[in-house]
């Protein structure tokens, strides 16, 4: 017998299942008639349907990975395009599996574009890559296809990863150029400790006499570096040390969330993370509800866009609230990780009724307050790692040249 998956409230708490039932109409007849307030029924054939059909041809978990998330950005585009212009979707896909460079894309496409033609439809073919496209993507193919309305989906398809994109971007670009000082600086003190500073030794060990602290301790530190038994092996002790910490944090769940509240205290770099989460939020939240997304799943959906741990336990608070009938903007303010403008603009949402377009709102609010943040980070980190070579290098030389001021006021 066929079986189907289930979400919903009963008794004010939610719960989801599988039950087994002759058709769609059935299993919704049997969960209701347990006293379920169901918001989402759904064929675990279908989920599966075609999952492995054609294994050989699937792109492993690995190889997906590798696909860049650009060529996802300009096949959304095309394809919104070639939509748009009244081409059926399962042409559209052939056509634009043939322009892909990328072989591990192209292998994609190919196999969503079998599967359509096999009967599965846009958004189920789409699902078998949610590691690639991801939960927000697949959900507003789901609401487009349903709807009628698959163009105008894909625009905003369009319009969420130019702005995800947008904020990688930013991020990036406000940290790129102190990491490459940072690196110029280790490089010229490294060089300067390994060649230079021996140079000086030298000149010392010939002349004779008590050289001042801090020259000596620019030279300890520099045959430290250059001993390959002491510096050698503490560089590979800290290597393999900080290997293993990124280890830890990547697969233990409770050093991932102190990290990430870690970085959440950091000065500037805690508000980047707050401002880009709840930019993504707001936008997801206002494409969802336009949707007709019911807000539990809409709610759901959104906490993946998220991989900070202490919003994403935020954003299940809040889920988890709403099934009490608590209001929403209630529930935000509940939660201390979310600042108080987030929950008011929510809150004028509720009593205008125009939710979505408040979505909307705070998506661009929190979007210009994050470019504000990266500007404010750029401009404070510059002139820091700025002073920081300046100082380091400025120390060694004035450590090594010492002696030798020294030597010249005796002669004098």
């Amino acid at each position: 017998m066929p079986q189907f998956s289930w979400k919903g409230i009963k008794s004010g708490v939610y719960k989801e299942g599988i039950i087994d039932a002759k058709n769609e109409h059935e299993a919704t007849y049997l969960i209701r008639k347990s006293h379920v307030i169901i918001y989402s029924v759904e064929s675990l054939e279908k989920q599966k349907n075609g999952k492995n059909i054609f294994a050989g041809l699937l792109p492993n978990e690995e190889s997906q990975k590798n696909i860049k998330e650009k060529d996802v950005l300009v096949f959304t585009k095309k394809l919104t395009t070639m939509v748009r212009a009244g081409l059926p979707v399962v042409d559209t896909l052939a056509l634009l599996a043939d322009q892909i460079e990328s072989k591990a894309f192209k292998k994609v496409l190919k196999q969503i574009h079998l599967d359509i033609e096999s009967g599965n439809s846009v958004s189920v073919s789409f699902s078998k890559y949610d590691k690639l496209f991801g939960n927000i993507y697949i959900n507003l193919v789901k609401a487009g296809e349903a709807s009628g309305k698959l163009d105008t989906f894909l625009a905003k398809l369009v319009e969420n990863l130019e702005k995800t994109a947008k904020i990688k971007a930013n991020i990036k670009s406000a940290l790129f150029y102190p990491v490459i000082l940072l690196v110029v600086s280790l490089a010229v003190i490294s060089i300067m400790l390994i060649y230079v500073v021996p140079i000086f030794v030298e000149l010392f060990a010939s002349v004779g006499g008590e050289l001042p602290a801090l020259t000596q301790m620019i030279m300890s530190a520099s045959d430290y570096v250059r001993d390959p038994m002491r510096g050698g092996v503490t560089f590979i002790a800290i290597t393999v040390g900080l290997y293993l910490l990124k280890k830890q944090v990547q697969t233990n769940y409770n050093w991932r969330r102190k990290y990430h509240r870690m970085m959440l205290k950091m000065p500037l770099v805690g508000d980047l993370i707050i401002k880009s989460g709840l930019s993504k939020i707001g936008m997801i939240l206002g494409n969802l509800s336009a949707a007709g997304v019911p807000l539990i799943e809409a709610l759901e959906i959104s906490t993946t866009s998220t991989d900070n741990i202490p919003l994403t336990e935020a954003m299940n608070n809040v889920k988890l609230g709403v099934f009490s009938g608590s209001p929403l903007s209630e529930l935000f303010d509940k939660e201390k990780i979310i600042p108080s403008t987030f929950s008011q603009m929510i809150k004028v949402g509720e009593e205008t009724g125009n939710m979505e377009e408040m979505f909307e709102s705070i998506s661009n609010y929190y979007q210009e307050e994050l470019d504000n943040a990266v500007q404010r980070l750029t401009a404070m980190l510059e002139p820091i790692m700025i002073v920081f070579m300046g100082g380091t290098i400025g120390f060694i030389i004035i450590a090594m040249y010492l002696p030798i001021f020294q030597m010249g006021q005796m002669v004098g």
